[in-house]
């Protein structure tokens, strides 16, 4: 198998294992749910599911302070191959800003979808004030996420393992400009550290940025635009008998985000459109190299219904990515295609005591190799049941079961009768007595099998925690 497909072969893997896990504990504990119902992570509104800065101040109308984490432990039985987590060490953006070669270095790492690991801080002024000199305060919102996380890849008895270490900070900050205009400001940036069992592989990862947008909100509709700049640096160091060599790139991205909300008494339609452009220089040793240039767009929508107690929900949406790699002469040595489609739905119900909810999740994807002019694809298919039931005052419990179905039909280089089989149970607490105080607990269970390889067992333990606090004086 040639380089290239080794590369979207793992990259394909790497998608598996991003499916199925929504960052909100709550859901975690009822069944990965993540369409029907809406929660603090998960809102249909301009920030959460746009990614639009100004839509922070319409987010919510609560002050607080929080805490959410989760761990991992897979286990590969046969490979005694163990992964522990905690949090998501290799995020999405991570491998957004990344060149060629952190995407094939990083193939092997399964990029686990887990709550995050941060505090949180988020202050809100909803209403307008004035000041001992008739001064008048707009609305306004502000939140700080401090977050780590890390990764150890290792073998049972085997005591060094690769370890990836990603600490994390975004600050976001939004005020009401007028009665239906708010502007919105956010800093972020992290450190994606990976280093091997050996010591002899280093990489480092940094991308830092600023973005600004505006929205238009009335009551029914709701507008934001949004502009990103990224400024990634990437370092790669291996050690020799001979010394040190070092392979560095560095450049831009720029990232405008588009989202429109629509709200009707019973019926909310979100949409968003993220597009990527980054350009980065290469240097190895000192000397030039080449470059890389990725353009990506998504483009996501989502109608949720609720009739009466009802909830019903469709949600659809195309990833498409392309990196090219040129040489120090301008060459293409490396052009693929990334393009991945994702149809959803779901339907469920919230009554007195209990909400209950099913979904199902379908996704496409297929990986163009320009050069070699090779197509791999593969397809993703899974559902998902969940409930939460109220039996007593403030105090919930929930469960759920997810079956997935991974189908890698990669033309021939895979037979196509080969899948992975995946089933989660899922289970959790939630827990409000305390005064102002939320705390949410989830565990999962995870099992795999997979026909490439039918004497492997793989099994995941995952569990997650939400705290929060409410700044307010009435009970929350």
């Amino acid at each position: 198998m040639s380089k290239c497909n080794i590369i979207l072969v793992s990259f394909i893997f790497v998608l598996l294992f991003n499916m199925g896990y929504p960052g909100d504990v709550r859901f975690s504990g009822m069944g990965n749910l993540s369409l029907i119902f809406q929660d603090d992570f998960h809102k249909l509104d301009l920030y959460d599911f746009a990614g639009i800065s100004a839509g922070f101040l319409k987010n919510d109308s609560i002050s607080f302070v929080g805490l959410r984490a989760s761990g991992l432990k897979e286990l590969w039985e046969k490979d005694s191959l163990t992964y522990l987590t905690i949090g998501q060490a290799i995020p999405q953006r991570l491998t957004d800003y990344a060149p060629v070669e952190a995407v094939s270095f990083y193939e092997v790492i399964p990029q686990f979808n887990l709550v995050p690991c941060e505090l949180i801080y988020v202050s809100r002024q909803i209403e307008e004030s004035y000041g001992y000199f008739g001064n008048v305060s707009k609305p306004q919102a502000w939140g700080v996420y401090a977050g780590y996380s890390q990764l150890n890849r290792g073998f049972v008895d085997v005591e060094e393992s690769d370890v990836i270490k990603t600490p994390s900070l975004a600050i976001v900050y939004s005020k009401s400009i007028s009665d239906n205009f708010a502007f919105g400001l956010s800093v972020d940036g992290f450190l994606g550290a990976f280093t091997s069992a050996d010591k002899q592989d280093k990489i480092s990862l940094t991308p830092f940025g600023v973005g600004s947008g505006i929205s238009y909100n009335n009551e029914t509709v709701s507008l934001g635009l949004n502009i990103d700049y990224h400024y990634p640096m990437f370092t790669y160091t291996h050690t020799w008998e001979e010394g040190e060599f070092k392979e560095r790139f560095n450049g831009h991205a720029l990232s405008p985000l588009f989202g429109a909300v629509v709200k009707f008494s019973r019926i909310t339609w979100a949409s968003a459109l993220d597009y990527k452009w980054v350009s980065l220089g290469g240097s190895y040793d000192g000397n030039d190299i080449g470059g890389l240039k990725i353009n990506s767009f998504s483009v996501k929508t989502q109608i949720l219904c609720e009739p009466s107690f009802v909830r019903i929900t469709g949600f659809v949406e195309h990833d498409y990515k392309k990196p090219v790699y040129t040489d120090n002469t301008d060459n293409i040595w490396f052009e693929t295609a990334y393009k991945n489609y994702t149809f959803g739905g779901g339907a469920g119900m919230v009554l007195d005591i209990a909400k209950v909810g099913i979904e199902g999740l379908y996704k496409s994807i297929r990986a163009e190799d320009k050069l070699s002019e090779e197509t791999l694809r593969s397809s993703d298919m899974s559902i998902k049941l969940g409930a939460e039931l109220g039996l007593i005052k403030n105090f919930f419990i929930r469960a759920g079961y997810n079956y997935g179905q991974f189908d890698p039909d990669l033309d021939d280089i895979i037979d196509a009768d080969d899948c992975i089989i995946t089933n989660t149970l899922t289970s959790g607490l939630g827990i409000n007595f305390l005064r102002n105080t939320r705390i949410d607990l989830a565990y999962n269970y995870k099992w795999a099998k997979t026909d490439l390889d039918p004497e492997e067992k793989i099994t995941d333990h995952i569990i997650s925690l939400y705290l929060k606090y409410a700044l307010i004086s009435e009970s929350y």
